[in-house]
Formats: C-alpha cells, structure tokens, sequence
C-alpha cells in the first residue's frame, strides 16, 4: 500500500477522483436544492417563473408567507419545526475545506512535500547561519563611501536581500523593478551606478527627489544592499530607465571579505 502511495501516478489519479467525486457531491446536492426550492411539492405542474437574487440563493432564503412550504410533520405543544436547508454560501465553504483537505494530504503525505518540521530545520539553519556571519563581524569597522566594496559571498548578498526587502523594496519594487522609486536592475541611473554613487545615494539620500537618508542604517549595512542591488539583472518587466547610462568600471570584486554588520546589542 506504502508503495502504491508513494507512486506520482497512482498519488495523482486518487486526488483526482477524489476531487471528481467531491465535484459530483456538489452538483448533485446544489441541484436538490434548487430542484426543493423551485418545486417543493413536487413537479405537479408548472410554477409560475419567481425571480431569485443573489442573497437568496446563497442563503436558500425562504419567505415568512412561504414557510409553510418547509414546515415538518411532527409537532410539540404547539410548537413546529421548519425544515431549512444550510446556507449554500457554508456548504461551499464545506466542500472547499474537503477539497484542500485532499490537496494537503496529496501534496505533503504522497509527493513529499516539506512538512512542518523541515521547514523549521530548514528556516532555523539559515537563521543560525546568518548569525554566524554576524558574530565573525561584530567587530569589524563600519564602511563609508570611500571604503565601500563590493561584496560577492553568497551570505552577504542573501542578508543584502533581507535588508533590501525590509528597507527598499516599498519604493524600488519587488527585486528592484522599480515602483515609485527608479528601476535598479538597469543600466540607467540618475545619480551615478558605482558602488560608491550608490552607497552614497542610500546613505545621504535625495530627499528634493523623495529619496531618504537610510541613517537608520550602518555603512556595513547599506554596503550589503549596494552589493545585493548590483548583482540584479536587468527585469523585462522592469520600470522604464530613468537617468543615464552607466558604464560599469572594470574594477575586481573583494571577494575576500564577508558581509561585516553591527553585533545585535547594537
């Protein structure tokens, strides 16, 4: 049986007839209850044609002057029940839970997706490691535009995309498309694209031109989101190029350094 369900295709075709099945449930219950509502006595002759809203037919609203058409047999001290139908809107709810159900179980118990537990792993490694980086930093001397280089490891640009997204990515877009602020990922720019112009911008910023001052940043800081924003490649759907074509210098990459931030008591 293990091996059955381990199988894509033998995974696959039982979500499928699953979800046909819950398909059908649907139909079937939907044109009961559309059938009840517009023959409630059965199909003796034709009912004159009513017009149904949309809150009616997501509630199976039932008239004060025609709920005799639903009361039940049974009766005490006087008292009747009315024989109502749940509301549609929470019976698709319903059924909407059971197919996810089935999607969920498919997807993480049949074709291996990540369970909670390995995303925990997972997502506790790369904190751990980016802790690492910044305690083998904590005493490195913050940068200015005149020490600033590029950085190229692979853990300075993840946590220069980490501040980016926390810090720019409201104005520059996701992954430097542009927004309201300019494109990044072109070779077009309005104050200069060296490392050194763009450290410079970020840190002292533009403001006649709606761009702060990031002093809520450290050089080391806005040296990781320099490095970040220089690795991006030009987006089709990017923002139209604003500025200046820059020519990149042909400088090399300090590719010793890893990325230097303040300690966390900072």
């Amino acid at each position: 049986m293990n091996a059955i369900l381990s199988d894509p295709f033998y995974s696959t075709l039982l979500i499928v007839i699953a979800v046909l099945l819950i398909c059908l449930t649907i139909l079937y219950s939907t044109f009961k209850s559309v059938f009840k509502t517009l023959y409630p006595d059965g199909i003796k002759e034709k009912a004159p044609k009513k017009t149904i809203n949309v809150y009616e037919q997501l509630t199976a609203y039932v008239p004060i002057e025609e709920e005799h058409t639903i009361l039940m047999d049974h009766e005490y001290d006087g008292i009747r029940e009315l024989d109502n139908n749940l509301p549609p809107w929470w019976v698709y709810m319903f059924y909407a839970c059971i197919v996810f159900a089935v999607l969920y179980f498919g997807y993480y118990h049949m074709m291996g997706g990540p369970t909670q537990k390995q995303e925990y792993e997972t997502e506790l490694a790369d904190y751990k490691a980016s802790k690492e980086v910044e305690k083998k930093s904590s005493n490195v001397k913050s940068v200015d535009e005149n020490s600033v280089v590029l950085l190229t490891d692979a853990g300075s640009i993840a946590f220069g995309k980490t501040l980016f997204e926390g810090n720019c990515q409201t104005c520059h877009g996701a992954g430097g498309k542009g927004l309201n602020g300019p494109n990044l990922t072109d070779e077009y720019w309005l104050y200069g694209g060296s490392v050194k112009d763009i450290f410079t911008t970020a840190k002292y910023g533009k403001i006649e031109k709606g761009m702060p001052a990031w002093n809520i940043l450290n050089g080391n800081k806005i040296q990781a989101i320099v490095s970040y924003i220089k690795q991006l490649k030009p987006a089709a759907d990017g923002k139209a190029p604003q500025g200046n074509k820059y020519v990149e210098e042909v400088v090399a990459a300090d590719t010793t350094k890893t990325l230097p931030v303040d300690s966390l008591k900072k």
